[in-house]
Formats: C-alpha cells, sequence, structure tokens
C-alpha cells in the first residue's frame, strides 16, 4: 500500500511541475537591447518593468504608455521606436522623463521617490498609493488554471499505470483526479471569462485561440469523466480506443491552450 501511495504522489509531482514552467518575455529582451548600458536593473526587476509586479501582470503607468505607443504606431510587436518614442514622457508629471529613470537605474514605471507627483502629469497616481482591489481584473484565473491541467495529467497517467498493472487503487485516484480536474476546468473557464470582460480584452487572436482551445479540452474532459464512469474493466474495445483517443487531443488541446496563453501574458 504503502509504494502505491509512493508512486501515486510521485506521478502527481510529475504533473505539477509541467505546469511550472517559465516562459522568457520577448518585450524584456527589447527592453533590455534598447537600453543596453542601463541592462542591469531593466533585466532585475524582469516584468515588472511594465507591469505591476512579476506575480501581478496588471500594466503599470510605463506598461500602459508602452501598449499606447504600439497602438497610435500601429504594431503588435514592440520595437526599440516605440520604446523611444515615449522615453521622453513625464508620465507622473514629477519631473523625471522615463529615460532618466532608467538611466538612474530606476523603475520606469513608478514615481521618483520623494518627488512630488503633479496631477499634470500622464498618470497622476503612484502605483505604491493605489489600493489593490480584493477581486482584482485577472479573477485569480492564473492561479486556479493550473488545477484543471495539473490534475488531468496526473489523472491520465495514474490511469494509465493503473491498468498495465492492473492495479485498481491507481485506478481509483485516476478516477478521482479526472473529476476534479473536470471541475476545475469549469471554474477556469468562468474565470477566464470573467478576466476577459474586467481586462477589457477584445475576443480575438491568440486570446480567442486560447479560449476556443480551452473550451474544448474542457469538454473533452467531461467526455472522459462520462465514458470513465462504467469504469476500465467494463468498457468495450472500441469505447476504450476512443477513451485514449480522446484522452491524446484533450493533452494537446489543453497544452497548446496553455501555450496561448504563455504567450498572451509573456508576449509572442
Amino acid at each position: 500500500m504503502r509504494s502505491r501511495l509512493i508512486l501515486a504522489l510521485s506521478l502527481l509531482l510529475c504533473a505539477l511541475s509541467l505546469t511550472t514552467v517559465q516562459a522568457k518575455p520577448e518585450y524584456l529582451d527589447v527592453l533590455v537591447q534598447t537600453y543596453k548600458p542601463y541592462s542591469k536593473a531593466l533585466e532585475d526587476r524582469s516584468c515588472a518593468n511594465c507591469h505591476v509586479s512579476n506575480s501581478d501582470f496588471t500594466r503599470n503607468p510605463y506598461g500602459k504608455q508602452v501598449a499606447i505607443a504600439m497602438e497610435q504606431a500601429g504594431t503588435k510587436d514592440l520595437t526599440p521606436a516605440v520604446l523611444q518614442s515615449i522615453e521622453n514622457t513625464d508620465i507622473f508629471g514629477d519631473g523625471s522623463a522615463v529615460i532618466a529613470k532608467i538611466k538612474a537605474g530606476a523603475a520606469p514605471g513608478a514615481p521618483t521617490p520623494g518627488a512630488k507627483v503633479k496631477s499634470g502629469g500622464t498618470n497622476g497616481t503612484a502605483v505604491s498609493e493605489q489600493k489593490k482591489p480584493w477581486f482584482p481584473s485577472y479573477a485569480y484565473h492564473p492561479a486556479i488554471v493550473h488545477f484543471p491541467i495539473a490534475l488531468f495529467v496526473g489523472g491520465l497517467a495514474l490511469d494509465f499505470v493503473g491498468m498495465i498493472r492492473k492495479k485498481r487503487s491507481l485506478l481509483l485516484a485516476g478516477w478521482f483526479n479526472l473529476v476534479l480536474a473536470a471541475a476545475t476546468a469549469v471554474v477556469g473557464l468562468i474565470t477566464g471569462y470573467t478576466a476577459l470582460v474586467l481586462m477589457h480584452v477584445p475576443f480575438k487572436g491568440i486570446i480567442r485561440q486560447h479560449i476556443i482551445t480551452a473550451i474544448a479540452s474542457s469538454i473533452i474532459i467531461w467526455i472522459l469523466v462520462a465514458l470513465r464512469v462504467h469504469r476500465h474493466e467494463r468498457m468495450s474495445v472500441p469505447i476504450r480506443i476512443v477513451y485514449y483517443i480522446l484522452a491524446a487531443a484533450g493533452l494537446l488541446l489543453i497544452s497548446y491552450a496553455g501555450h496561448v496563453g504563455g504567450m498572451f501574458v509573456y508576449g509572442e
């Protein structure tokens, strides 16, 4: 019994590790290369140059200015020209332009410490003074969406090993993982849609791909739950083949959904 528990936990940990892979933001590369003499501070700050923090990807005032400049330039790609077009902007009206902050090793998206922020600035409110809402605009979607991914991968792994070794305990563990994956997938879709509305993200491009593949993978997970209700030992050969084909399709779809979701957060 102990060996079975160890095996089950090991498989689940492997599945969880798949969801923690980080993507390197290409936008950061452009920022660092554009201001190469001051790259050390920019690299250390990482995503927090344009976002509230390295865990909260809401754009800070500098990030918002970059987005506006990209839209005005008619491009979806961040370029040195876009960054240079706003580097002389005094975002906070504190007498310090973006380029001056970067040269000083300071955060371009935060007001100069000790300086008086004027209402005439582009933003007019210091990020540090903004109160964090108890329900953020991203609706906790990044935290929740990892659960169905890990549970689905872990459930299929337990299910497969249980079938090979004919271990009822592993099959039962796989079943519970699959049911929980289906349930949390629904929560993931709800929070994803809520974030889409609250963040005013248009339903097009990679975000549309992300949502469509997420819905498709969730539907497949629920179909697998319905097929699995009858348990493997009662499945006919054709149904079992369909089950594993759908499982493979679900893995591909949920992986791609996560991939394009990462592209949306970190940049293409």
